[in-house]
């Protein structure tokens, strides 16, 4: 069964893949609080979102719909939340991701495929970073946080905390008490940054492609 999208799309799903099964090792295995947990699995939610978006896109765009359905059940059951069982299944999502990118058949033209496609890349990237500044500081701000700071102790603080931070809000941000959470802070602070630069750069980038057509539409 061939994946569909581009190589940075596969590159970005294999990502996210990745990313899941890391976490959901860490909630079953290694972390106790159950607030950390918590917050793993509320980013687990949508994260669910972009592998069901797949399941249909992947399931619209196959030219036999029953041909993809006899392995592509396991995405919509891998897309499901808050069932752990479940979501090992998309280490099927990562077999099949692989064996397409390894279709391409060398590391350098997946290379050229990316550069190729700079918007979608760097669009990628900046999410891809963005995201998971976002989940772990978010767990870590707890870690860190929570026996020293009591506005800072569930859940639903550390992501709202997380989310203010990563958009510069100032007004209504506890602040971190403790060196680690400092750090924290000034990471998402410049995280935030690179998301505002990207934005500014993508409309930039418009209106210059804009202005050249008026004048080449203008001479013609």
């Amino acid at each position: 069964m061939i994946e569909r999208g581009n190589t940075v799309y596969q590159v970005f799903m294999l990502t996210m893949s990745v990313y899941i099964l890391c976490a959901l090792t860490l909630e079953m295995f290694v972390v106790e609080d159950d607030e950390i947990k918590s917050v793993l699995r509320r980013i687990d939610l949508v994260v669910c979102f972009f592998f069901l978006l797949d399941f249909f896109v992947n399931l619209f765009s196959a030219e036999s719909k029953k041909q993809y359905l006899k392995w592509g059940w396991i995405d919509l059951v891998a897309s499901i939340p808050t069932l752990d069982t479940l979501r090992w299944g998309r280490l099927a999502k990562m077999v099949r991701i692989i064996r397409f990118l390894r279709s391409l058949k060398s590391i350098r033209y997946i290379y050229q495929s990316v550069r190729t496609s700079r918007v979608q890349s760097i669009t990628v990237f900046v999410f891809l970073v963005s995201f998971f500044s976002f989940t772990v500081c978010s767990g870590l701000i707890l870690h860190f946080e929570r026996e020293v700071n009591a506005e800072l102790s569930t859940a639903s603080d550390a992501l709202w905390w997380a989310f203010l931070n990563i958009m510069n809000a100032k007004i209504s941000v506890t602040l971190a008490l403790t060196s680690a959470g400092q750090i924290m802070t000034l990471l998402l602070n410049k995280i935030g940054l690179l998301i505002f630069a990207y934005f500014n750069g993508i409309i930039i980038s418009w209106l210059v492609q804009k202005r050249v057509e008026f004048k080449g539409n203008a001479t013609s």
